[in-house]
């Protein structure tokens, strides 16, 4: 007979939890950096100058006369307004964090026959993704998520969940290392009376038949993600002649996210009709890439810039904590499963595509400039490189395209103050545009020269259409955001 449980457990089990939408995530990477660097809308392939304009092209940092050191702080504020099942609502969220941290060095040569005219080293922390986000949906469907337990319990014969009732401790550990994730969540569907067998006098049953009885559900939804991932970079780079500047990034990424969902559903049918189900998911990655560029000053005032990025390679390791309660008409007691489950999952790795970047820019003297970049990323190139992940690449090549960013960027100068603005736009990496929409965003600056220190000031607002994902619960009803981010950020720059 099935009963109360709460389960405390470690185990080593198959990956579960890679989607898309976790390739997705390893793969982009936000407009951030310097307040200037922001203020231009991440215009700065051709220009350099600005060591964020480093991590875009290498050979930014040999355009440098002068060793320089900058450090930003930046505000990010997201609203997101969501809408399911007829209702809307709007959740919002900040975080204050420091968004890049670097120093380049300046080397000049002192013989004049020297291929180089000057070498440059740099050094730099950047943030590349802000994870804090969270929205919160509610509104009735005719599905639910009793469906994400039958289909996980399928295939799995009935006597093998009975057997694990007077152990359940024990069962689910086992469920880990015999079987898969799949069966796990069938058990714990099948402990908490969500499905049942559909032949129960059967111990070779293999099908399972659905509990919930009400002909709609009321349904909430809220997820919260928190974390960031960033990159450390050591550069190298060189200027030759008057006019050629090269350079090279080494880059050791990061990434720390946390999603935690609650879903509840509420029926008023004879049998299960309140199902609260939470998750706790935690990722880490870390990994490598490398980029080389090259900037040439055509004329004293047009320049060309020219990128690639390598793929990153990646190694991630995942854990999940779930809980899970129902309550069934009549009955006064809930059946539990209790937070601490903890799956701990071996690493995979990951390969996110490479990208080509192109750039121009024009130079007014000391009075200003605008400049344009644009670059490539073939998103459908994702791959999970670990064994086992033959479904998630086959997602990969069949959703996933090749997807263009546009940037473009000007600034004015008025003695020592300058006045910035910048537009950005990246196409969406899906190939159907509801999954999720082209992100757009402008922004604007200023910035103070004061000799020895620079103050900068950027204000970035970056709008996106998606559609959110109801995790672990297999409903297919989507709920649609929209989202808002507004950054404000401050960077102190001095000349060493």
């Amino acid at each position: 007979m099935k009963r109360f449980i709460i389960l405390v457990l470690f185990i080593g089990t198959s990956a579960f939890s890679q989607d898309i939408t976790d390739a997705l995530r390893f793969s982009s990477h936000e407009i951030n950096g310097t307040a200037r660097y922001t203020a231009m809308g991440g215009a700065f392939g051709a220009l350099g100058g600005d060591i964020s304009a480093i991590n875009i092209n290498p050979a930014s940092s040999a355009v440098f006369l002068n060793n320089k050191f900058s450090g930003s702080l930046d505000l990010t504020s997201v609203n997101n307004d969501a809408f399911y099942g007829g209702n809307s609502n709007t959740t919002s969220s900040s975080n204050f964090d420091l968004n890049q941290l670097g120093a380049v060095f300046v080397f000049e040569a002192n013989n004049q026959d020297a291929l180089f005219k000057k070498l440059t080293l740099g050094f730099s922390y950047n943030r590349t993704n802000n994870y804090d986000n969270e929205y919160f949906v509610n509104g009735d469907n005719v599905e639910t998520i009793a469906d994400y337990f039958i289909n996980r319990a399928e295939g799995t014969a009935l006597n093998t969940f009975d057997q694990g009732l007077s152990n359940p401790i024990g069962a689910y550990r086992d469920f880990g290392r015999r079987e898969n994730f799949a069966a796990q969540q069938g058990f714990i569907g099948y402990n908490t009376f969500i499905i049942d067998a559909a032949n129960p006098d059967n111990p070779n049953n293999t099908s399972y038949l659905s509990n919930v009885f009400g002909a709609s559900s009321n349904q909430n939804y809220s997820e919260t993600t928190r974390g960031s991932s960033g990159k450390y970079t050591i550069n190298g780079g060189g200027m030759i002649g008057d006019r050629l500047h090269l350079g090279l990034n080494l880059n050791f990424h990061f990434s720390e996210y946390r999603r935690e969902t609650l879903f509840d559903e509420f029926n008023s049918g004879t049998g299960v009709n309140e199902i609260f189900f939470d998750n706790d998911l935690r990722i880490r990655g870390s990994g490598f890439s490398f980029q080389l560029g090259g900037i040439a000053k055509i004329t004293e005032e047009w320049r060309l810039g020219f990128t690639y990025d390598s793929p990153t390679w990646m190694s991630i390791s995942e854990e999940l904590i779930q809980r899970l309660e129902t309550v069934r008409a009549g009955e006064n007691t809930p059946a539990i499963i209790d937070p601490d489950i903890l799956n701990i999952y071996p690493d995979y790795n990951f390969k996110t595509p490479g990208r080509l970047s192109l750039s121009t820019a024009y130079v007014f003297g000391g009075s200003g400039l605008i400049s344009f970049d644009y670059s490539y990323k073939d998103f459908s190139a994702m791959e999970f490189t670990s064994s086992g992940f033959g479904f998630q690449n086959d997602e990969i090549s069949n959703l996933m395209t090749g997807a263009s960013t546009f940037n473009l960027g000007g600034e004015y100068r008025i003695q020592n103050t300058s006045l910035r603005a910048g537009y950005f736009i990246q196409e969406s990496p899906y190939l159907d545009e509801n999954f999720l929409g082209d992100t757009t965003g402008y922004s604007f600056g200023l910035g103070f020269n004061f000799g020895n220190a620079i103050l900068d000031f950027s204000y970035q607002r970056v709008e996106q259409d998606r559609q959110g994902i109801l995790y672990f619960t297999d409903i297919t009803q989507e709920s649609d955001i929209q989202s808002f981010m507004n950054n404000y950020m401050v960077t102190l720059t001095l000349n060493l």
